[in-house]
């Protein structure tokens, strides 16, 4: 099967892929429920404790996507059962929980004409989902399989198996492939299987970012799995979060978590900051162990100087999935941040600036995490402890699971948000001679406009006068001439004669 089959996929795989740009662009998502229907899944379908097709249909439910069209097709291998493709769709349309219920209760173990069951051909049910079921368009792709490739019958099981994965990690048109490895222990007439894995496989870079959406934190699919997905292709890029409680870290500094995002606040403007908070490291690189890792950290996200860390201790070792460390010291340098200049300088009360701390892992060595290997043993039907253990799951999982040892250094990054204050007072002086200003400007208003009463000698004669300032009136005096008075604002009324 070999070489020969692997080339026939990948030019499938190409093929597809150069569908017009413009065809593409208009092309929709498609979800395809990819179930294995050959003799090896038997006790799957026939032990009355089987929980498989509740699983199926309640898988459907949690990953279906809005105004997404799925498809349910069960696989084994074309060719066989006369009159039936495989995959045979069982369903295709809009998402309604009776008929997606009522396809999956339909889906049953189909013989060949001599009375066998039918063998399975992963490449042949991929090759035939591409072309016939999403028609060279995009789609994400769930394959639940028992994880036996063995076209034709062929006992070599594992190499079919591992030739299959190698070709989907190889194809640039594979853009996502996760996988969740389930304990099922069931027994039928013929065989018994202690589980099973679903893949999610993203075929085009639209239904990757679909993928992603629905494995996303907080997606349904969440609270079907007790355990997080396997990410195969592409291999998770974080491999720790930081935890970390509210704490001071600095005089009137602080910092705290707040969703998702580390928030350092209150620190003094117009002034180099040195902070020191403390944390832990989580790791939430599933299914890996940290075996060891060298620390280091830095910064991203601003333009100009950016701050400076430095994390102590410098290691980290033995850190299961889920674990926190003990605890790590960042001890980071700010450069000062200044107030801007003019107006709305004086106004700004705090300045906020965003970034990315970024927690790199270097000298990488994970491990398979001890909870996983237990599983993944289980789920093929071993029985063995320690060591033992995972010979077997190195054994039999595909290549494809082990990628990580490729890995050397993997870098976390956590978002910041730095809330710098500036001191007030030039803004309450500002204020007080703005103040000042207004009450003088007031003053003036109020002594230009009021009436002032006084009394002027005009050609001999004594008169009283109510006038404003800069206001005049014409009176005659006792000399028989006429008189000009001007209102003053604080001196005498002015007195001029007119002749």
């Amino acid at each position: 099967m070999g070489l020969h089959l692997m080339r026939f996929l990948s030019v499938i795989l190409l093929m597809c892929a150069f569908v017009p740009e413009a065809a593409q662009a208009q092309a929709q998502i498609r979800e395809v429920y990819l179930v294995q229907n050959s003799g090896w899944m038997e006790p799957f379908y026939t032990d009355s404790r089987s929980q498989f097709r509740g699983l199926i249909e309640s898988l459907v439910e949690v990953t279906r996507l809005n105004r997404v069209p799925i498809s349910i097709a069960t696989f084994n291998q074309n060719g066989q059962i006369p009159g039936v493709a495989s995959p045979n769709v069982v369903y295709s349309g809009e998402y309604s929980a009776a008929d997606v219920s009522q396809a999956v209760r339909s889906i049953s173990l189909p013989r060949r004409p001599n009375g066998k069951y039918a063998d399975a051909d992963f490449f042949g049910a991929l090759n035939n989902t591409l072309k016939e079921v999403l028609q060279g368009e995009e789609g994400v792709i769930w394959m639940i399989t028992n994880n036996k490739n063995s076209p034709d019958n062929d006992q070599d099981v594992l190499k079919n198996t591992q030739g299959f994965y190698d070709l989907l990690r190889n194809s640039d048109f594979i853009t996502r492939i996760v996988a969740y490895p389930l304990r099922m222990k069931v027994t039928g007439e013929h065989f018994s299987e202690s589980g099973f894995i679903i893949y999610g496989i993203a075929y085009g870079q639209t239904a990757a970012r679909a993928l992603d959406v629905l494995l996303g934190t907080g997606a349904p699919i969440h609270g079907l799995f007790n355990d997080p997905a396997v990410f195969l292709k592409p291999i998770a890029p974080e491999s720790v979060e930081l935890v970390l409680s509210m704490q001071e870290v600095g005089e009137g500094i602080t910092a705290h978590m707040e969703s998702g995002v580390l928030v350092i606040d209150d620190l003094p403007g117009s002034q180099e900051n040195v902070v020191q908070l403390t944390g832990r490291l989580k790791n939430v690189a599933y299914p890996k162990r940290i075996a060891t890792a060298q620390i280091s950290s830095g910064w991203s996200g601003t333009s100009g100087s950016s701050p400076v860390i430095a994390a102590d201790p410098s290691t980290i070792d033995g850190l299961a999935y889920g674990a926190v460390s003990d605890p790590v010291t960042f001890q980071i340098a700010l450069p000062a941040v200044h107030r801007p200049a003019g107006l709305s300088g004086l106004l700004q009360s705090e300045s906020v600036i965003d970034g990315r701390l970024q927690i790199a892992l270097n000298n990488l060595d994970y491990d398979l995490d001890d909870a996983f290997v237990d599983k993944a043993a289980a789920v093929f039907g071993g029985d063995m402890l320690g060591q033992g253990q995972r010979r077997l799951v190195d054994q039999q999982l595909p290549d494809i699971f082990f990628d990580f040892r490729n890995v050397s250094q993997s870098v976390s990054e956590v978002p910041v948000r730095l809330i710098v204050r500036f001191s007030l007072l030039p803004l309450y002086g500002a204020v007080a001679i703005l103040a000042l200003i207004l009450a003088g400007g007031g003053l003036l208003f109020w002594l230009r406009s009021h009436v002032r009463t006084a009394t002027v000698l005009a050609g001999g004669m004594r008169q009283s006068l109510s006038l404003r300032p800069g206001q005049s009136v014409e009176v005659d005096g006792a000399d028989g001439n006429r008189y000009r008075v001007t209102g003053r604002l604080l001196k005498t009324h002015s007195v001029s004669p007119l002749n």
